[in-house]
């Protein structure tokens, strides 16, 4: 594993790891992690996220350190680390369901996309949106400056699932584990590469930890960390970013502060999701009419 400091606001504290600088055969470590319960595509009912819709998640390792996550806040908009993204031109499939076996779809992801306000965030487009079928995630849209703000939050202590790399050897596109972790601290300013901004953390408590505890590992950069929200469904929180303190304590970037303009009209991804609408059926098919009758009048010159 080769490490790299980074620092941790004006403190410059020591000992963080970014993840995509370790070896591209680490997968996410989950406390007593078992292939039923912990891998997607196991496809068993004991599954972690089970009761959860993942269909908007997809992967296809094309980023840094094999890392390439693209999680969906709108029909083509998906959002990952500014510092692990997935590759332009590059093929991402995603399954309606945890069957390997089910309906997928591919997608290619375009040349459209932006870094948020400095930050390791990153959003995009896919060439085409997602069919009826496939889902898109709400995010945080709440102000956290620092762990007093996080105290009187919803997220304060709540129990989060992280996506990383399966330690099976499962296909590119099914190599995805879910673990959990509870959010018990916030950072108001990282600088790693990747850009700066505020983060959640999370640590590894050990065998004092919550059931199928997870610690981020290389190639988990890019993935959503999630909460349940109050209609049962998964908001993301944070994106995967870093780890630190010898690989016990993971960092993923709030999504929260980032989520209109900032104070200097810099987007944010709402803005980026607005400037980048699903064209209306009736639009296209104007468009594909217009383009056909220009095609005739071609053939008639």
């Amino acid at each position: 594993m080769v490490q790299a400091k980074v620092s941790l606001g004006a403190a410059a504290r020591s000992g963080f790891l970014l993840l995509t600088f370790v070896s591209p055969l680490a997968a996410i470590q989950i406390a007593n992690y078992d292939t039923l319960t912990n891998d997607r595509f196991a496809n068993d009912n004991s599954f972690v996220a089970d009761q959860f819709d993942l269909s908007g998640v997809g992967f296809n390792g094309t980023g840094s350190g094999g890392a390439g996550w693209v999680t969906m806040i709108s029909e083509n908009v998906y959002i990952t680390a500014n510092h692990a993204d997935p590759a332009v031109g590059s093929t991402v499939t995603f399954y309606a369901s945890n069957d390997p076996n089910g309906t997928s779809v591919n997608r290619t992801i375009s040349s459209n996309r932006q870094q948020i306000q400095g930050t390791d965030i990153l959003v995009g487009t896919l060439d085409s949106a997602l069919p009826s079928g496939f889902t898109f995630y709400d995010f945080a849209t709440e102000d956290i400056v620092n762990n007093g703000d996080l105290q009187n939050s919803p997220y304060n202590g709540a129990n989060a699932y992280i996506l990383g790399r399966s330690p099976t050897g499962w296909p590119t596109s099914q190599n995805m584990a879910v673990g959990r972790n509870v959010l018990d601290g916030f950072q108001s300013s990282v600088t790693a590469p990747g850009g700066t901004g505020s983060a959640f953390e999370a640590t590894d408590d050990g065998a004092s930890g919550v059931t199928y505890e997870a610690m981020l590992q290389g190639g988990d950069s890019g993935a959503p960390l999630f909460v349940e929200n109050s209609q049962g469904g998964l908001t993301i929180v944070g994106i995967n970013w870093y780890i630190r303190n010898s690989s016990t304590i993971l960092g993923a970037t709030y999504v929260g502060n980032y989520d209109d303009q900032d104070t200097n009209g810099n987007d944010g991804i709402q803005t980026f999701i607005d400037a980048n609408p699903v064209p209306e059926p009736s639009t296209v098919a104007f468009l594909l009419t217009v383009a056909s009758g220009v095609l005739a009048l071609r053939r008639k010159v």
